[in-house]
């Protein structure tokens, strides 16, 4: 019996969920469905929805959050006769998260009632993102009470970056006691794009070195050196850097100081 794996991407207003089945252990996953719901904080709702030939473009739907969407896809999924070896919710074993903010995790976490709870912590830092993410984490544990949970972060490629450069000019006992410092994002996306660039260029990824850019309705760039992240535009939360389509980028903080006075 093939295993099923959902990877999840739920942002402020969309939620992203591919459909990956594994035939066998050794086995790469093979995708078999993607589906994407936009337009949650601005209806209508439209559902994309792919299935090898079986298309659906642009359809209402009457949902309003990131739990609803997902509850309805996993409806969708396993009632679409096309998906053989997903026949029921059983069928599905993991679901994987993309959590923007994942604090001082280095890499990819199962999540139990710890990482949840430490993730809910940092929700402040990345607001957009983690709560939509953690929202849908605990619909998973209620309707796929047998899958695990898996957690990947944006910003565990970056943990990586130097002392020298993720550390702010601070009070060091008050930085180190509350944690704050240059974290970086956008991770998941560089660590593809320098497995990619390397492959390309037929190189190792360790000695691959690159300067990215993730451009988007949130931007960064990014210094790859020898596959690993040297720094990223991104600070202790998504809003440094470069602008996006909410976010200001860095500013001068004298700034709001002096248009305070305008």
């Amino acid at each position: 019996m093939a295993k099923i794996i959902l990877a999840i991407n739920a942002g402020s207003s969309s939620v992203k969920i591919s459909v990956y089945k594994v035939d066998k252990e050794q086995q790469a996953p093979m995708q078999i469905a993607d589906a994407q719901f936009s337009g949650l904080t601005a209806p209508p709702v439209k559902l994309d929805y792919t299935r090898g030939a079986e298309k659906i473009k642009g359809h209402e739907v009457d949902i309003d959050s990131q739990e609803e969407a997902f509850q309805y896809i996993l409806n969708h999924l396993v009632h679409d006769h096309g998906l053989s070896d997903l026949s029921s919710k059983d069928s599905i074993t993991h679901t994987c998260h993309r959590v923007v903010h994942g604090g001082d995790y280095s890499a990819a976490h199962i999540i139990d009632s710890n990482t949840y709870h430490h993730l809910k912590d940092l929700t402040d830092l990345a607001p957009l993102h983690n709560a939509s993410a953690l929202a849908i984490v605990k619909t998973c544990t209620k309707l796929l009470p047998d899958a695990k949970n898996i957690a990947f972060f944006d910003s565990s490629f970056h943990a990586t970056i130097p002392a020298a450069i993720r550390t702010y000019p601070i009070n060091q006992a008050i930085a180190m006691q509350n944690k704050l410092r240059k974290y970086g994002f956008h991770g998941i996306s560089y660590a593809f794009i320098a497995r990619s660039v390397a492959e390309y260029l037929g190189k190792p990824q360790d000695q691959t070195s690159v300067i990215a850019l993730h451009l988007g309705s949130g931007a960064s760039a990014c210094a790859i050196k020898n596959g690993k992240s040297l720094d990223n535009s991104m600070g202790l939360t998504p809003l440094a850097g470069l602008p996006g389509a909410t976010r200001s980028g860095s500013l001068d903080p004298r700034l709001a100081n002096t248009l305070s006075k305008q």
